[in-house]
């Protein structure tokens, strides 16, 4: 009976983390690039006997990992030349004062060296890992990554991919880090798709993510009455069955 207040208070406590994520992925609807996350959690059960030989059973749960969906949002059409989008796999390396990030937000603009950066001033890479400067009257890029500046190929979109993307981490700033280099290498993506004048929207649906807010809202409250019932069962057996 002990057992069962672990579980219905760890299951609250998982809801509640949840939920956490849930409302991250709500107040990022609107936001260009960003990708959908869902906490995934583990149950465990066991069953053994105890001293005395009678059977006795625990369950666990504990959160795993925070997965995030790389599905592809909604290209929306913006008309600004320096708004770029994938429409396909990939990303865009940005560089950030924590090392080389990756994002597929492609609101860019030009900064006063003629550089090429996102909107928190943080320099869009090429190919190579350099910057890319933009000094010149017409800017152009092209689908396959080449960027044309008064007509010349200055430079290359550095898009890049990943053997497993669901390794990647989504940071406080944004941008999505790779905290293993070794075991998920970054490469060229396989086929660059961009779209100039186009920007890729968030990938959550917000109708979706508010049922889900209710669904584990009703269950947070099953959990707290099957908490309460567990508690007043066990303070019955000790007031009242010990007066027997």
């Amino acid at each position: 009976m002990v057992n069962g207040l672990y579980t219905a208070s760890r299951a609250m406590s998982n809801i509640l983390a949840k939920q956490d994520i849930n409302a991250q992925n709500l107040a990022n609807t609107n936001t260009n690039g960003f990708k959908l996350a869902r906490l995934v959690n583990t149950s465990q059960v066991t069953v053994g006997r105890n001293d005395e030989g009678k059977l006795s059973q625990r369950e666990y749960q504990q959160l795993s990992e925070v997965a995030t969906s790389f599905t592809q949002g909604p290209m929306v059409r913006t008309g600004n030349n320096f708004d770029l989008a994938l429409s396909n796999s990939g990303f865009f390396k940005i560089e950030s004062d924590d090392g080389i990030r990756y994002t597929r937000n492609g609101t860019f603009s030009m900064n006063g060296y003629g550089d090429l950066v996102t909107l928190s001033g943080k320099q869009v890479l090429d190919q190579d890992g350099g910057p890319i400067n933009l000094k010149g009257e017409q800017v152009q890029f092209m689908e396959d990554g080449g960027i044309f500046v008064d007509g010349k190929k200055t430079a290359t979109l550095g898009v890049v991919d990943f053997p497993n993307v669901k390794k990647l981490q989504y940071g406080a700033d944004g941008l999505f880090n790779n905290p293993d280099p070794d075991g998920n290498p970054v490469k060229p993506a396989d086929a660059i798709s961009v779209r100039q004048g186009f920007l890729e929207g968030s990938n959550v649906d917000p109708v979706s993510t508010m049922v889900t807010m209710m669904a584990e809202y009703r269950n947070y409250e099953a959990d707290q009455r099957a908490l309460k019932a567990v508690d007043e069962t066990l303070a019955k057996a000790v007031n009242d069955v010990g007066r027997v």
